[in-house]
């Protein structure tokens, strides 16, 4: 008797306790300020100045992807005319829609982790359909990405991977990029790539123009990190940019390689170190995602590294110089350095904006990842010479070809 009657106290008090709570909320609900309502929104007019501090303090970003464009807002540029009516023989005369096959080689950033990382558990996903450089999942109205683009003036690419997948998954394509990986890798990854287009029976090898990314942004920071003793780049590394170029161009023929770098370093490890009003947990994840730049213990060397990136920037600039891919008509290569005066996007409160941020805040977010697509796809069409250095707001900048600048630009057709 007296256990029954403890049972139905219970059960009565959690009743009471949950009509108390329900009351309270909805007395709540109805009396809070409307600035309350507006937090999980995009309007935040009127919120006050401390309560978004507290959320950007210690809750991530309510919007950490692009803005979805409107059907009814056309893309950007004039498609007329921007596929050559025969088929090129000069790399250097190749329209947007001359591109036929893309591939791609590099680490996470290359992978796409973080694009949809709103908690650390996440970023296990590799969500290479929408990676900025090699991803074309959807369209560039929900995710802005260079296959994306280029899909709009040659609807029959291929090569892009078009969803979550490992490296060697079918949705991966020729997305052939390693979460990790080293600089010494690249060789293996250049291989890789052209077993996979050699094997595919939709491309022409001796006939199809086909584009590389090979995105070295964090590629450089990881392999300092994984040897911390290593201060000669070349010889610790074993690694050679030119035999790499020069077995792609034997192996399969009319290859363009986009490389994007960071030439001034020095400011891009300025611009990591100097993130503020973070969120907590990125104290650790910094820690152990690169140890090289955060970690205490690695404080003394931190000259030392940068000198061996500025050697990895010199391998590669002296690539470009190089007269035997100079005077190549079938491939070449064109350095990319929208990072060389990089400035990292800031919020209203003019600290970090970590919406560009995956939860990690070392990786890009899909907002990031966009804004680096929008930033590439300009450098392509910027005369070398003249390229930026900086990017700018998703979609504020796009630059398209014109009659008087038809073509992807090489050191070639930039000479006026």
């Amino acid at each position: 008797m007296r256990g029954l009657f403890k049972k139905n106290l219970i059960a009565i008090i959690v009743c009471v306790l949950w009509c108390c709570t329900v009351t309270l909320a909805l007395r709540l609900n109805i009396q809070s300020p409307k600035w309350v309502h507006q937090i999980s929104n995009d309007n935040l007019t009127g919120i006050p100045k401390s309560v978004l501090k507290l959320q950007d303090r210690f809750l991530y970003p309510t919007r950490r992807t692009q803005e979805k464009v409107q059907k009814s807002f056309k893309f950007f540029c004039d498609t007329n005319g921007t596929r050559s009516e025969t088929r090129p023989t000069s790399v250097h005369e190749l329209r947007p829609g001359d591109i036929d096959i893309i591939g791609s080689v590099g680490d996470s950033l290359t992978v796409g982790t973080g694009s949809f990382s709103y908690f650390l558990p996440q970023l296990v996903v590799d969500h290479r359909g929408t990676s900025w450089s090699a991803g074309g999942k959807g369209t560039w109205r929900e995710f802005l990405t260079i296959p994306n683009i280029l899909k709009v003036f040659n609807p029959k690419l291929i090569g892009y991977a078009y969803g979550d997948a490992v490296a060697e998954q079918r949705f991966s394509q020729f997305n052939v990029a390693e979460v990790g990986a080293l600089s010494r890798d690249l060789p293996f990854m250049t291989r890789e790539l052209v077993k996979r287009i050699k094997n595919d029976e939709r491309t022409n090898i001796t006939e199809d123009w086909k584009t590389r990314s090979s995105n070295g942004i964090t590629i450089h920071k990881r392999t300092i990190a994984a040897d911390n003793s290593q201060l000669n780049f070349k010889s610790k590394n074993n690694f050679d940019p030119f035999k790499i170029c020069n077995y792609q161009n034997e192996s399969i023929s009319l290859i363009m390689v986009i490389s994007t770098s960071e030439i001034s370093v020095k400011l891009n490890l300025e611009i990591l170190l100097k993130f503020t009003n973070l969120p907590t947990i990125c104290f650790f994840t910094h820690i152990v995602e690169c140890p090289c730049l955060y970690a205490i213990q690695y404080k003394d060397k931190l000259s030392d590294y940068i000198k061996v990136m500025k050697q990895f920037q010199e391998v590669e600039k002296e690539l470009i110089e190089l007269e035997e891919l100079k005077n190549k008509e079938d491939f070449t290569v064109v350095l990319q350095t929208f990072t060389e005066h990089l400035n990292f996007p800031l919020n209203r409160f003019n600290t970090t904006d970590t919406s560009y941020l995956a939860s990690d805040c070392f990786h890009f977010s899909q907002k990031g990842y966009a804004r680096a697509a929008n930033a590439l796809w300009n450098n392509m069409m910027e005369p070398v010479g003249l390229k930026s250095t900086d990017w700018s707001k998703e979609f504020d900048r796009f630059i398209c070809p014109t009659n008087e600048s038809p073509f992807i630009r090489t050191w070639k057709n930039s000479i006026s």
